[in-house]
């Protein structure tokens, strides 16, 4: 990893950050092998201090991803990997009334891949695990 987010960018280089498809689940996120999806839920990536960077919303299958020029984070790569996390903001309950109506999902995200497509450097990440939290 250390390599690949160390190499040198030449001038006109565009850097995107991508968080590759990556499901939800309808659950307080223990074994969510056999989870419905939480289609229609509001995924933020936060970095820093919880500010939002970007916002998807699941599509029917609970799936969403993420694709960001690098200009759009006010960060380097490396720093992604340390402080930033996945949100689903929309409560539970809205996917399944017997789940808690306040809190959060929220998962770490870790380094996947990087893909060098000419002029451009695609740094890849997804989801360690979404994880309930009660707080926001």
């Amino acid at each position: 990893m250390v390599a690949a987010l160390a190499l040198p960018i030449a001038k006109g280089t565009n850097v995107v950050v991508e968080v590759q498809p990556s499901f939800v689940p309808c659950s307080l996120g223990a074994n969510v092998t056999a989870t419905p999806p939480f289609p229609n839920a509001q995924v933020q990536l936060r970095c820093g201090a919880r500010n939002v960077v970007a916002s998807a919303t699941t599509n029917a299958s609970g799936v969403f991803s993420f694709s960001l020029d690098s200009t759009q984070l006010f960060l380097s790569p490396t720093v992604l990997l340390n402080l930033c996390n996945l949100v689903v903001t929309t409560p539970l309950s809205t996917c399944n009334s017997t789940l808690p109506p306040v809190g959060v999902l929220e998962s770490r995200i870790q380094f996947i891949r990087s893909s060098v497509l000419g002029l451009r450097i695609v740094l890849t990440f997804g989801p360690i695990g979404f994880r309930y939290s009660s707080s926001t």
